[in-house]
């Protein structure tokens, strides 16, 4: 395949099936296709298993935990991010952030498994990617058996907007069967421009805090989420 043809498919593989006006009626599996083959041994596998030890220890969340509070969508939300643990491209300049946590039902008190969260921030020149453009500093991600989320991407900036500024934060956009959808933002602790920023919420700020991981030096960020059952 020449470079150029390569570049081209490259680019539009990565756009999504939305974007390249395919419609989920038409991802069917053909009829003459059959299951993938495997010569695993399910013994061996299970020994396997065996060996990386017993589940999770059951989570619990924490007594005094609240329902997280809302903040409004905004303009910059687009639908079909790709689902991916690392939000920024590819050598993206910035500070290297991980952003972990639960999602929780308030009504049991037990994690959501299964939750679907649409993440989306500016980069440090304080953009969102546009309609036209990719998915860039964009993701989606399911919670795990036990709740659990992680993804990487950079320490977000503050930015003016028209006469408007807003401090660093990252969007949320929580949707779980039996509860209700969550829009929030994620602030963090000391980042200038809170004090003018008309929209920031200071019972959605979390410390920050400096580590090195595989000898980077990284900031991580616990944010767990709290959901409201559905009426």
């Amino acid at each position: 395949m020449p470079d150029s043809s390569r570049r081209r498919f490259l680019q539009h593989a990565g756009l999504g099936v939305a974007t390249l006006g395919v419609s989920a009626e038409s991802l069917i599996l053909a009829a003459d296709k059959t299951p993938t083959p495997s010569d695993a041994n399910p013994a061996a596998a299970e020994q396997v298993l065996l060996k990386l030890g017993p589940p999770p220890k059951a989570v619990k969340m924490p007594d005094d935990s609240k329902l997280t509070s809302p903040n409004p969508l905004g303009p910059a939300h687009r639908n079909g991010a790709p689902f991916r643990g690392k939000a920024t491209p590819p050598f993206e300049p910035g500070q290297t952030m991980v952003v972990s946590g639960r999602v929780w039902g308030f009504d049991t008190k037990r994690p959501l498994p299964g939750a679907v969260l649409d993440v989306w921030l500016v980069d440090i020149h304080g953009r969102y990617s546009t309609k036209e453009g990719d998915f860039k500093n964009r993701t989606r991600l399911l919670t795990s058996e036990t709740g659990y989320y992680e993804f990487e991407t950079n320490h977000p900036v503050a930015y003016r907007t028209g006469d408007l500024w807003r401090s660093a934060h990252i969007h949320f956009r929580i949707a779980r069967e039996s509860y209700k959808t969550l829009v929030t933002e994620l602030f963090f602790e000391s980042d200038p421009k809170q004090d003018v920023d008309p929209i920031f919420n200071p019972a959605l700020v979390r410390p920050v805090k400096k580590e090195t991981i595989n000898g980077q030096a990284v900031e991580t960020v616990a944010f767990d989420i709290v959901l409201e059952a559905a009426a």
